[in-house]
């Protein structure tokens, strides 16, 4: 059960135009095309960071690249246990991100804190973070040229699971 199956919780990365650039979302799939997205955003610089849920139809997504299974919601567990670790997150740069990126927070600042507080409440399991954000930047860059050069379709790639999470 890697792919897009209703209960894996996914790493989405969104295109922002700029090669190497993305945005950063923590999804659910709960059915075979669709599923809840959780992340930070600002409308594209236009308003102040705040966080956001709703249902996404990702794999028909114009926008996102990639999807990278992180973790599987236990039985019982809904969109609602996600979302109860991750809304209460500050539009902030905690401290143990500030040598990195000092005080500019972003939707990535937000994601890493995102996983690490789901890694707490044992929903899913980290076990490198830094490795696991280099695997995605490596693979959705490398989705994001061959959508330039047209050598693969629009649709989402729904890369292998990641081996820095269980």
């Amino acid at each position: 059960m890697d792919g897009h199956e209703p209960g894996n919780i996914h790493a989405a990365l969104c295109d922002t135009g700029n090669v190497g650039e993305f945005h950063w979302v923590i999804y659910l799939c709960t059915t075979n095309r669709q599923g809840y997205k959780f992340h930070a955003h600002n409308k594209m610089n236009t308003e102040p960071w705040r966080y956001h849920t709703d249902l996404w139809d990702g794999m028909d997504s114009r926008s996102c690249i990639a999807f990278t299974k992180i973790g599987r919601l236990a039985q019982g567990q809904t969109h609602h246990d996600i979302d109860a670790v991750v809304r209460t997150i500050p539009m902030a740069v905690p401290d143990v991100d500030r040598p990195r990126f000092h005080r500019s927070f972003t939707c990535l600042v937000w994601f890493r804190e995102a996983l690490r507080r789901l890694h707490t409440a044992g929903i899913i399991g980290v076990v490198d973070l830094a490795k696991l954000e280099e695997k995605l930047v490596s693979s959705a860059t490398a989705t994001q040229y061959r959508r330039l050069y047209n050598l693969q379709p629009r649709e989402p790639v729904i890369m292998s699971p990641s081996e820095y999470t269980f």
